[in-house]
Order: C-alpha cells, then sequence, then structure tokens
C-alpha cells in the first residue's frame, strides 16, 4: 500500500462568519522572510503580552513574529471596516499572509471586540488557551484597530517547523527559483511539492535533511505554487506553502469570496464529493465513486481527531493511513489521503486546492474511488474534515487483455526495429494456466508460477532453442507491455496469459500476467 498524504489546516477564528473585502489595499511585500530577531513597537509587545497572559502556560514561549503581525493588522483593518464585524474566511487570511510575506502554512485567527484596554474576556481566553494547547504554535503575531470607542484586536498563531531562506514573491521568466533552509528536529525527508502554472504538479525528494537546498527553473509565466514538506511522527506535514508570481502581478486584493457558515456534515460530504469530481471533470479525469465502507474509514479518522484533539494522519490510538484502511479490510496499490478543518465546503474545497500535495490528491488520475469524513470539531471551530482515495481494480476481459498486451509489445518492438513476435498456442495456454494457477492457491509465489509456466511447455522444447519467462503483477494491466525481456531481440515467439483474483498482501481484483517467450532453433 502506497500513501501520499497531506495535510491542510483552515484559519480558526472566533466564529464562522466572514468579511467582506475592502475596496483596493497593497500588493503586499516584495520577499518572504523569516525574522530571525525582531524588536517589536512597545504597543505590538503591550498586545503581546496580553495574548500570552490570556493563552495560560502554552503561551509564554510564543515568538512575536513581524509577517505574522502584518497578518493580524490586515485582518483587524478588515473585520474594522466590515459594517457586521465578521470574522475572516480561510482564503482571506490565506491571502493576506501571502501579501505580508508569510510562507508557514495557514494561521490560526482568533478575533476580539474589545470595550476597553484590559486583559481579555473568560470566553475568549479559553478558546485561545484550546487553539494553543492543540496546535502547538511557535510564533504570534497581534494588532488593534481602534474605531471611536471599538476595538478589534486580533492575535494570528502559527506552528513554525521549518527554517526558509528569503523568497522573492514575483520574478522573472527563466529565473531560478531558489529554496534553501532546514527542518526541525524530528521531522526527516523534506519534499517539495510545485504546482506549475498548467496546474501540473511536480514532487522532488530533497533528501534526509536536516538542511535543504534546491534551484528550480522557472520556465513559464504565471503563479507557480511552492509547498514543502516533510515526515514526521504525526505523518506528512505540511511546513510552507506560498505562490511566486512569474512575470505577472500579484493581486491588488484579496477577495475572500461569499460568507460560509458552519455545514451539516452529511450536506458538507456530499458538497465536497460534487466539488471534487467537478475539478476532475475540468481537468478531463474520470469522476470519483463513493466507496461505502471507505467513507466509513474517513469519518472514523475525523472522529477520532475531534475526539482526540488533533489534525494530522497519524493517529495517537488507531496508527497510520495504511494502517487503519487495513483493518478496515481495504487493500489498494494506492491510497492517498487529505485532513482539513474549516467552516464550510468551498472554503475546505479551495484551501485544499490551493495546496499542491492536497490538489495532487484530488486530481490524481490512478485513483478511482473515495471516502469523505465529516464531523463537527467540538472546540466550536467548525468542521474536521477526511478524504480517503483508493484505486480499486476492476473486473477486466482477461482474453482481450492478452490480445491488447501482445499488440502493445509489437508496437514498442517496431519503434526499436525489432520483428514482431509471433503467438503460438501452446506457449499462451501455458503461460494462462500459470497465471490462473497463482490466484487458485494462495501460497504459491510468482516464482513458482513462473516455474509453472516453464515446466508446461517442456515438451515442446525440441521446437525452441530456448524458452524464458516474465511476469507483471499489480492493480492493474497498465505497463504489463514494458518489460524489458519483450524487447530480446532473438526472441521470435510467445506466449500471454492474464488472470485476475485476489492474492495476499495484493489489493483485490489484482492482476497477474504470465509471457513465455520462445527462441527458433
Amino acid at each position: 500500500m502506497r500513501v501520499r498524504a497531506a495535510a491542510v489546516m483552515a484559519c480558526l477564528v472566533a466564529c464562522s462568519s466572514t468579511p467582506r473585502p475592502a475596496p483596493g489595499g497593497p500588493a503586499g511585500v516584495a520577499r518572504y522572510t523569516q525574522a530571525a530577531a525582531w524588536t517589536a513597537p512597545p504597543e505590538t509587545s503591550r498586545l503581546a503580552e496580553v495574548a500570552r497572559a490570556a493563552s495560560g502556560e502554552g503561551g509564554a514561549s510564543l515568538v512575536l513574529d513581524p509577517a505574522l503581525t502584518q497578518t493580524a493588522r490586515l485582518v483587524a483593518e478588515r473585520v474594522a471596516a466590515d459594517p457586521a464585524h465578521r470574522p475572516p474566511s480561510a482564503r482571506l487570511v490565506q491571502g493576506l499572509a501571502w501579501q505580508a510575506g508569510l510562507t508557514d502554512p495557514i494561521p490560526g485567527i482568533v478575533t476580539v471586540h474589545r470595550g476597553g484596554d484590559g486583559p481579555l474576556g473568560e470566553e475568549t481566553a479559553a478558546g485561545l488557551h484550546e487553539i494553543v494547547s492543540q496546535d502547538h504554535p511557535t510564533h504570534m503575531g497581534v494588532a488593534e484597530v481602534v474605531r471611536g470607542a471599538e476595538r478589534w484586536m486580533v492575535i494570528a498563531l502559527t506552528r513554525r517547523r521549518l527554517r526558509l531562506e528569503a523568497v522573492p514573491r514575483q520574478m522573472a521568466r527563466g529565473d531560478r527559483l531558489v529554496l534553501q533552509g532546514a527542518i526541525e528536529p524530528g521531522l526527516r525527508a523534506p519534499t517539495l511539492s510545485l504546482a506549475h502554472p498548467d496546474g501540473r504538479v511536480e514532487d522532488q525528494p530533497l533528501g534526509e535533511g536536516p538542511e535543504f537546498l534546491v534551484r528550480v527553473p522557472l520556465d513559464a509565466r504565471g503563479v507557480w505554487q511552492v509547498e514543502l514538506e516533510a515526515t514526521g511522527s504525526e505523518g506528512n506535514t505540511v511546513l510552507a506553502n506560498f505562490p511566486v508570481y512569474v512575470d505577472t502581478a500579484a493581486p491588488q486584493t484579496t477577495d475572500d469570496g461569499a460568507p460560509e457558515q458552519v455545514g451539516d456534515p452529511a450536506e458538507v460530504e456530499a458538497s465536497l464529493l460534487g466539488l471534487l469530481n467537478a475539478a476532475r471533470a475540468h481537468e478531463r479525469l474520470r469522476p470519483l465513486d463513493v466507496l461505502p465502507g471507505l467513507a466509513a474509514a474517513a469519518r472514523a479518522h475525523s472522529q477520532d481527531m475531534a475526539e482526540h484533539r488533533f489534525v494530522a494522519h497519524n493517529s495517537p490510538t488507531q496508527g497510520t493511513t495504511a494502517e487503519r484502511l487495513q483493518r478496515a479490510g481495504l487493500r489498494s496499490g494506492l491510497v492517498l489521503e487529505n485532513v482539513a478543518r474549516g467552516y464550510g465546503p468551498r472554503e475546505i474545497f479551495d484551501g485544499l486546492m490551493a495546496s499542491p500535495g492536497h490538489r495532487a490528491n484530488i486530481l490524481n488520475p490512478g485513483v478511482t474511488h473515495v471516502g469523505i469524513g465529516v464531523v463537527r470539531d467540538p472546540t466550536g471551530n467548525g468542521l474536521l474534515v477526511t478524504q480517503d482515495f483508493m484505486a480499486v481494480a476492476t473486473a477486466i476481459d482477461t482474453a482481450a487483455a492478452a490480445q491488447s498486451l501482445l499488440r502493445a509489445i509489437n508496437l514498442a518492438r517496431r519503434g526499436r526495429e525489432l520483428s514482431p513476435l509471433e503467438e503460438r498456442p501452446a506457449l499462451s495456454t501455458a503461460a494462462r494456466e500459470a497465471a490462473a494457477g497463482f490466484f487458485r492457491d494462495p501460497s504459491r509465489t510468482q516464482q513458482q508460477a513462473l516455474r509453472d509456466a516453464s515446466a508446461r511447455v517442456q515438451r515442446e522444447g525440441l521446437l525452441y532453442r530456448r524458452i524464458s519467462v516474465a511476469a507483471a503483477f499489480g492493480p492493474r494491466i497498465d505497463g504489463a507491455e514494458r518489460l524489458e525481456p519483450l524487447l530480446d531481440d532473438a526472441s521470435r515467439f510467445i506466449g500471454v496469459g492474464v488472470a485476475q483474483g485476489d492474492h495476499p498482501d495484493a489489493p483485490p481484483n489484482s492482476v497477474f500476467v504470465v509471457y513465455v517467450l520462445a527462441v527458433p532453433r
């Protein structure tokens, strides 16, 4: 089972509605930066102490950060300017964070309406303490906007697990994007997930860590979405996610769209499925069917996250994605997972699609089925979402598949200027019987099946100078024609056998292909 997992966390706010965007606004800073040290203005330092005091024990170590503080200020200005003073959507927070030069995943946001200059109220302090204890943020930004007698304070929080050197927000075609930094102890195997302007997503491992350095040639105009990930005890974790604008202007404003209330979990599941399949249709990919067992497993993981206060792939009680699905009796050669937190389906889906890793899972051409599980977050911070994707093999016509493989093999041989292979009935019979026997006896190995095929054609031995066998095994027949022995120059005859069935440690409905090749005397 191969698991490609990634997690996205929507912003945490005091309530669930969304402010309308204010017109105009700056395009943002010139570079994404992480400040090594920052001397904050006195007023900012004072507000930070108010926030730390309300956060409880975990708040004492929060580092005051200039980019997060700028994010908090931009959000506070939006909230204060909105006639209803509604807290922000995840999409708005993400856009403003990028304008402020932040590369961390979308920060958590707490908005506070204060009537005076004193400490935060008990309800706000309890919510802030919950966020700090659950999400373990390391850095904080804080700002306050005063409108007459009213004060709007915003606290922005993030868990920074990556050191990243400064990166320009705008570059030119032909430039090289340099990503250099280090992941924190406890993480390993940093990976770059890069969405090109045409939507294509490319993954590039960056070694075992902690340090990494990669230079990416920017060969197309448009928006390049950069995501850095690493693996830790929680599974695969997004450490940074930000756009780079190549020969195109960064947006002047951040449009956060229509407000979304916290939705009914079942309705959100259905809406997310519709959005997912609409995105796949736009890319000319087949829609995904819901697999009931997979949906049940996804809901169980979302419930586990709700009960144990985490948002990750690896559960402290239920294990990894692969372990959870195997216990549920779900086996596949391709399993992917997204987890998220948010309020409504559009906000959640847009957040996933803005992340190259999650986008790649949603638009993976190899998956066939999905299970979506949505539950309410008991902390009041919206919804917790799990999307599990699988490749489930469908029944094939094995006789037609064998002929299709033979045509593909001979097409490849013609491209190499090799003679086509001629099918011999006796060789194909031996290949078919060996392939079928592999599934009849669960204890049989691939090597034993190949020995069976070889033994069955021994009586033909006088007709051939050499007989060889080869096999391909997997959830689909795709690629079974690309084995190197099939391009042997001396071989002139072939038998092809295809069988489908269940075998231990393999996905259901797996396909086993046996080839018998012969060199004439």
